[in-house]
């Protein structure tokens, strides 16, 4: 029986990251029983400055990809892309670039609780299939019930002092020079970056089990 951490570090409004984590999910069923993971989720923010009340997205992107035109061209390649994955991408022109630091701060929270996958794919779901606000914190708390978090551990998300772990947790990683979305880290030794295959996963995982002693 082989254990392995991997933290994941990626922003929640990344579609690589909800991407990686599908490929990565298909590595594992691959390896079977005799691999057990415990997968953490961690901050990482792609656009900090954007206000909490969050941007319009297609006015926001468009400003990054130099047109309208460019943005969709990538929305469209991106949506090809999550077809043959099996991930919903539907991009609304009423869709928001929210802040995400909330929405991080409520991962943080159901890591302990053992609901960090459950609640990153509700988020992904939410934003990308459903084009939700997940900058918003009713928005939030409802996702969070229908990940399994109760009234309680919502509540803590949003305090003063989950937003300061938060910020240590960003600010550590700044340090480090973690920039890349997503990012994995494994038994806090190797790191990978980008949305890499199943198969690359696969091979990686692999090669570390032969290095770690049973």
């Amino acid at each position: 029986m082989a254990d392995f951490r991997i933290d994941i570090i990626c922003d929640t409004v990344c579609p690589w990251a909800y991407l990686g984590y599908s490929r990565l999910k298909q590595a594992m069923e691959q390896l079977g029983d005799d691999y057990r993971f415990d997968i953490r989720w961690q901050p990482l923010e792609l656009h900090p400055e954007i206000s909490t009340q969050g941007q319009n997205r297609t006015e926001y992107l468009t400003s990054r990809f130099g047109s309208e035109e460019r943005l969709n061209e990538a929305d469209h390649a991106l949506q090809q892309v999550g077809k043959e994955e099996g991930v919903e991408f539907n991009f609304s022109d009423k869709a928001v670039v929210p802040n995400t630091h909330l929405s991080h701060q409520l991962i943080h929270i159901a890591n302990q609780k053992k609901l960090g996958t459950n609640l990153a794919l509700a988020l992904f779901h939410a934003y990308f299939t459903d084009a939700k606000d997940i900058g918003d914190v009713d928005v939030l708390a409802e996702i969070g019930k229908q990940a399994g978090l109760d009234e309680d551990a919502i509540e803590d998300a949003f305090t003063e002092e989950t937003k300061v772990k938060i910020e240590k947790k960003l600010a550590q990683f700044k340090k480090l020079e973690i920039d890349s979305s997503p990012t994995y880290v494994i038994n806090d030794q190797y790191v990978i970056q980008g949305p890499h295959q199943a198969k690359d996963f696969f091979k990686v995982i692999m090669d570390i089990a032969e290095k770690t002693p049973a």
